[in-house]
Formats: structure tokens, sequence, C-alpha cells
């Protein structure tokens, strides 16, 4: 009996060993995988071999040998390797993305269309708008279009194919606001899936129609379509790319409704369960939480899932969990969300502390990449309009020299030369064209920063909201209040930039709405006549962030010092241009006590008649002020014009 216990221990014990070894090398396996990935994308192709032949041989790893030693892949293998290595955080996409470009090259065949190509162009078109890269999306999405247009568009594959490339019209529609056109795109799309029974065409439009139902705040009717998707989605044999996105969809919808816990839980546990979106998982829960009461049990039951005891100690772990595993991008949803949740159980130390790292993360992701693009967008848009002025010059010269010299010679000669200047003039067309589609995307791209610089004021307001709420000193609030208000004028006029787009600001409406905002604060039961009379004035950004900070901070004190009297207050505000001369007017009054005549404007400690002094010099502008009837400021002043003929 004992020699058969000992044999038994010995058995268990070398298979205990042979399994650790198992793991060991399948482990090592991983992480060679990984580092041969990011050596391939890096192109460094020698360090790649050689790890590769330190590798254990699997299927995959024979693909990636493949790839290393650039031999012939076929599409189905181009798909699996870029899908893998497309769904790594550590990557940069923007290298995965030139990988494509110069190894997945058009298929030669032209009688029948190649469905991987397709897939692997549109999940690339897909995941740089994911990344904000606008204009090479644009860019790949047209290099599918053609692709696609060269088959027949009566095939089944092809329309569906066509129904898929039309999808980035509809997310630049949303973008761009024009809702109408984007769901028109997406209602084809579903029109063309239930024709030929496609659930996973159905799905992706039905994803991205979601997006415009948010847009149009139609809660009930989002969640609705979101459910749709996840009954589609049980009808296929594998999840469609779509799948985790849409669950993501459905535990916003869920939580913003609120009282549908149970749904809402059983989502959140399906994307901590998978692999691939566990990491993604943190900043949901993180959000579902901030919308629980602090002594929730709910709440607590979450805590102890994830062994911690209250919201600070969560925040922390889902930091280090997810902070080497996400981009940027990502990683900024996690520090906003545990400033909510924060917020949300009085940490407010902590949830500012968050707060402003994401601050400074928005400013790495956007502030520098898109004003280098905006920059050589510019320089590149000026040579080529003055390549393309000298080079037309240079033409009419000499056909006009040409034409001088020929008078009497054959008219085949006069023949050529006119056939030369039909063909440059085509070329000339073909330039102006693709200024013109350069010009509109980089239109776009325009818009979105403004977009974006508005959302970054709105984050240093919430910021300044936060503050506030701790300060006890009436002194401080009212300099914090005051710091609202400054960012809030500024925030308006990139909100007015972005919704137009001659890059000019109506002054008539952001006055009106920059007095809606200060009467808000400041002027409680005081009833206050209002009149402001600036029709037809415009200015572009740099006249108008300093004017329009001046504007605010003579309404600011008006109201804090000029209307003591519950009626009968008035404030008079106008911009007139003056005639034959390049100056504007900016005239504000009330009828209040005024200024102490022994006041220096030049001296004066006030924050805000500082401020006002030196934005009134940033527009080389001249300020008056005089106390009759009331306080009333005249401020003359240049437009960016005007400045710059000067300078």
């Amino acid at each position: 009996m004992k020699k058969l216990i000992v044999a038994f221990v010995i058995c268990v014990f070398y298979f205990a060993i042979g399994f650790s070894q198992d793991s060991i090398v399948n482990g090592i396996t991983e992480v060679n995988e990984a580092e041969i990935e990011r050596l391939i994308i890096s192109k460094k192709l020698d360090s790649a071999r050689a790890l590769l032949s330190k590798t254990k041989r699997t299927n995959y790893v024979d693909l990636l040998s493949k790839v290393t030693n650039n031999k012939k892949l076929s599409y189905k293998e181009y798909d699996t390797f870029i899908t893998k290595i497309t769904s790594s955080h550590k990557l940069d996409y923007g290298l995965i993305s030139n990988f494509i470009n110069v190894y997945v090259k058009l298929p030669i065949d032209k009688s029948i269309i190649n469905l991987d190509y397709t897939s692997i162009k549109f999940a690339q078109i897909t995941t740089l708008r994911n990344n904000a890269n606008l204009d090479e999306a644009s860019t790949q999405n047209e290099v599918l279009e053609k692709y696609i247009d060269q088959f027949n568009i009566n095939s089944k594959e092809v329309k569906i194919e066509k129904a898929y490339v039309s999808i980035h019209g509809a997310v630049i529609s949303l973008i761009e606001s024009d809702l109408e056109r984007g769901k028109k795109i997406l209602n084809e799309n579903l029109k063309v899936a239930k024709q030929y029974d496609d659930k996973l065409l159905e799905i992706a439009s039905l994803y991205y129609l979601s997006d415009f139902l948010v847009a149009e705040g139609k809660l009930d009717r989002f969640i609705e379509v979101i459910e749709k998707s996840l009954a589609l989605e049980e009808q296929l044999s594998k999840k469609s790319p779509y799948y985790e996105s849409t669950i993501e969809h459905a535990i916003n919808g869920y939580t913003f409704k609120g009282g549908y816990d149970k749904r809402v839980q059983s989502l959140l546990e399906e994307l901590y369960n998978s692999p691939t979106s566990k990491v993604n998982s943190y900043s949901l829960y993180a959000q579902y939480l901030s919308k629980l009461d602090t002594d929730s049990n709910v709440k607590k039951e979450i805590f102890k899932k994830f062994g911690v005891s209250n919201s600070k100690e969560f925040c922390k772990l889902i930091e280090e969990k997810t902070k080497s595993l996400l981009t940027d991008n990502d990683f900024y949803f996690i520090l906003i969300e545990a400033s909510n949740l924060l917020e949300q159980d009085n940490y407010l130390k902590e949830a500012i502390r968050y707060q402003e790292r994401a601050v400074k993360l928005t400013r790495k992701i956007y502030g520098k990449d898109l004003a280098i693009s905006l920059a050589n967008y510019n320089t590149q848009q000026a040579v080529k309009i003055k390549d393309i002025e000298i080079e037309h010059q240079k033409k009419r010269s000499n056909i006009f020299i040409t034409s001088a010299t020929i008078i009497g010679l054959l008219l085949l000669i006069s023949l050529f030369y006119l056939r030369e200047s039909i063909k440059q003039s085509k070329r000339l067309k073909e330039k102006n064209r693709i200024i013109d589609e350069s010009l509109k995307e980089k239109k776009l791209l325009l818009k979105e920063v403004h977009h974006r610089v508005k959302n970054n004021f709105q984050i240093i307001f919430s910021l300044l909201e936060l503050q506030s709420k701790g300060v006890v000193d009436k002194k401080a609030l009212e300099f914090v209040n005051e710091g609202k208000n400054r960012v809030k004028s500024m925030a308006l006029i990139h909100q007015k930039l972005y919704q137009n787009n001659n890059g000019l600001i109506d002054f008539e409406e952001y006055i009106q709405l920059l007095v809606r905002e200060i009467t808000a604060v400041y002027a409680s039961n005081k009833k206050v006549k209002i009149k402001v009379d600036s029709k037809g004035m415009q200015f572009d950004v740099d006249t108008a962030i300093p004017l329009g900070l001046i504007i605010n901070e003579i309404i600011t004190n008006s109201y804090k010092y000029a209307f003591n009297k519950i009626e009968g207050n008035e404030l008079n505000i106008s911009i007139k241009k003056l005639k034959n001369t390049p100056d504007y007017t900016l005239t504000i009054a009330d009828n209040g006590p005024g200024l102490d005549e022994n006041i220096n404007l030049s001296k004066v400690k006030s924050l805000g008649l500082r401020l006002i002094t030196r934005l009134v010099k940033q527009l080389q502008g001249k300020l008056e002020q005089t106390n009759e009837d009331g306080l009333k400021f005249v401020i003359t002043f240049k437009d960016i014009h005007a400045r710059k003929a000067i300078s």
C-alpha cells in the first residue's frame, strides 16, 4: 500500500512540473508574440526575426514569420494579423495604418469583389475615425469607394459593400450636425440589409443610428435600437465587431435613464468577463457607481467584488489596472468617470485632482497635434496656391510669346500649341479641384478644433465650479466666479466659431448670450433694461477674444456696483465702425453712481480694470471713461487687419 502511495505522489509531482513548464512556455510565447508584433509595425524586421527564432512554433507564430520575411500573404491572413495587432491597446494605430497602406495592395482580380480586402479597409477607416484622424480616414474611404465602384452595382455583394462605405459619410454628417443627411444614409443602409437579410450590416447601421438618437435626445428610442442590435447579435454564429461597443451604449443609456440596475449590472458583468473588453469595463463601472447613492447596497456589493471599501480605493484600483493598457484617448475616460464618482461620494479634493489630470491629458492628445496639423495645412495651401499662380502666369507668358513668334508659320504648329494650352488648362482645373476638396476637409478639421477648445473651456469651467463648492471666503468665491465668467466669455467665442462657417463671430448674438449668462449670475431680483446696438459687427477670433473679455469685465462691474435699485437700472452697449478710418468704437454705459473721480485707471489695483487696460492695448486701442449720468466707457480699437498693417 505504501508503495502505491509513493508511486502516486511521484506521478503527481512530474505531472505538476510538466504542466507548469507548459504554462511558462505558453506565457513566454504570448509575450514574444506581442514584442514581435511591435517590432514588425516599427519596421525592425531583423530584431523580429531574431526573436522569432527563440519562440515556440504555433500557427500564429508561423504567420508572423511570413510577415517578417516578406512572404506573400492572402488577404485572409492579413486580416488575421491586423485584427490581432489592432486589438492590442499598446500599439500606435498610426503605425498599423501605415502598414496596411504599404502591404495590403489593391486586389489584381477585377472580375469579382474581394470581401477580405474590403473588410480590412473598412476596419482601418473606422479605427482611424475613432482615433480622430478624419483626414486619413476620408482618404482611405475614397480608396475603398473607388475600388468598389469598379464592380457591377446590381450585384448583391457590391450593394452591401457600398452601404458599408457610405457609413463614413454618415459619421461626418453627425460631426457637422447635419443629422437629417446622416440618418437618411443609415436608413438606406437598413433597407439594403433587410433586402438581403444581412444582419451584420443591419447591426452596423443601427449602431451608428444610435449616435444620431443621442444627438436628438431621444433616449427611449436609443435604448430600443440598442436592444434590437443585441437581439440580432444572438442570431449570429459569431459576435459582430460592434457587439461590445453596443453593450457599452446600452450601459450608458440605462445608467442615464435610471431604474434598470439589474440590466446594467448584467451588461457590466458581461464586459468584465470578456478578455477583450475587460479593460474598457472599468470606466463604465465608475460611471454607473457615480449614479448610485453613497450608502447604496448595490454600490457596496460592487466595491466588495473588486476588493475595495470606498470610491477612493476603487478609483485607485482601476487606474492601476488600466494605465499601462489603454491609449491616452481611452484613459481620459477613466480619469473623467473617476472624478465624477469621487465628487458624488464627496471626495472633492481627489475629484479635482482627477479632473486636472484629465485636462492635462486632453491638451496632450489634441493641442500639439492639431496645432501642427493646422500650421502645416496653412503652409501647404499657401505654397500650392502660389505655385499654381506662378505656373499659370508662366504658361500664359509662354503662350503669348510663342503666339507672337509663330505668326506666318504652319497651321500645324499653331494647332500643336493650342493642344498644349488645353492640356495645361485641364491640369490646372484638376489641381484647383484637389485644392477645393482639401479646403473642405480642413474646414471640417478647423471646426473640430474650435469644438474641442470649447469643450476644454467647459472642463476648466467645471473645475472652477468644483473648486467654488469648497470656498467659504466671500472674496475668494467672488474671484472664482469672475474667473468662471471669463472662461465662459471665451468658450462662447469658440462655440460661435464652430457653429459658423466663415470664421467670424456675430457680436450682436454674442453680446446677447454673454449678457444673459452674466445676468443669471448677478441680477437676482433686480430689473435691468438692456439695449444692444451692434448689428452687422463681425470679428475674427484674434479680435473677438480680447473684445469679449473687455465686454465681460465692464458688464460684470456694472452688475456688481452700478445697479443698486430694484427697478430703473439701464445698460447700453454698442459697437460702431468709424467713418473714413479702420477703427471701431465700443461704448458701454450704465446709470449707476459711476467711478470715484480720483481713481487713476493706469494705477488701479482692481484685476478687472487692469485686465481691461491691458486688453485695450492688445487691440491697439484707446480707453476713455466718464461719469456723466453714470459710468461710461468708450473704447476705440482696431481689428486684426488694421493691427497687422501697423505692425
